[in-house]
């Protein structure tokens, strides 16, 4: 195993509701013993919280708030950063009896951005500890449609979402998963395609009539395969019974946690 991860939300509050925000566990000694049964130093697991720590505040206070908060980086016996045998932490990120960190705790799109830099954070641990040097996988792509272009073809276009915070994320191309009417999805195909002057980029499948198809677009790179787009279809009726066009928007373009408020108690 190359590692252990513990994930907790500490209790705790704080009299004028600040951020509580993140803490990081690692155990030096367990059993007397300084090293791990392959003789490596303990504190290979401090380097690995630390790493972790690090990258899960720098994103935050980047795309949600400039003053969460990083905590203390402690040596202590818990169960989750002591008994493995392998390097170790336990994160606490947050305290959910706190009113301030929880404006944030139960939002999608928060949950997504500490889960990325966690998984950062242990890609750039491995890295350091087995000198090699590492690509973060891209994020899944946005805007995705897909339109009749004439003569049974079909355009599939898309825009490439760019991590801001990671410039190794970038996708190196893209695969095209496709689906006919009610079957399964294939094992998808890398595409050739290009983006134009507006970052769009596009391609196109032949379709035929009286069929329903689907498609799904991920983006990939040498750090593995982003999550998939949202799936659009496509279908043309065979006898020609439509004569119009129908064009299906998906409106829904953001997530966020419920709406709070924060008054007196009555």
């Amino acid at each position: 195993m190359d590692l252990s991860f513990g994930f907790h939300t500490d209790a705790g509050v704080t009299p004028n509701d600040s951020l509580v925000g993140t803490l990081a566990i690692y155990t030096y000694k367990s059993e007397k013993k300084t090293k791990l049964p392959d003789g490596e130093s303990r504190m290979t697991s401090r380097e690995y919280a630390d790493i972790v720590q690090s990258q899960i505040v720098h994103d935050l206070q980047v795309q949600f708030d400039s003053t969460w908060t990083r905590r203390q980086l402690w040596d202590r016996g818990y169960r989750e950063s002591r008994t493995p045998s392998c390097p170790a932490m336990l994160l606490e990120l947050l305290s959910h009896q706190n009113f301030a960190d929880m404006k944030y705790g139960l939002d999608p799109s928060f949950r997504f951005t500490v889960s990325r830099a966690v998984y950062k954070g242990m890609l750039k641990y491995l890295s350091n500890r087995y000198d090699i040097p590492y690509v973060v996988q891209p994020l899944p792509v946005s805007s995705i449609g897909v339109r009749p272009d004439g003569d049974g073809k079909a355009v599939i276009r898309w825009r490439e979402r760019h991590d801001k915070l990671e410039p190794t994320a970038n996708a190196k191309g893209f695969i095209l998963y496709t689906r006919i009417d009610d079957g399964a999805f294939d094992a998808g195909k890398i595409i050739e395609c290009s983006c134009d002057e507006n970052g769009v980029y596009s391609h196109i499948e032949d379709i035929a009539e009286g069929h329903i198809y689907s498609y799904k677009v991920v983006a990939f790179n040498d750090g593995g395969k982003s999550f998939p787009s949202e799936i659009v279809s496509i279908g043309i009726p065979k006898d020609g019974s439509v004569s119009e066009a129908v064009l299906i928007v998906n409106n829904f373009d953001r997530v966020s946690g419920p709406a709070y408020f924060d008054g007196e108690h009555r």
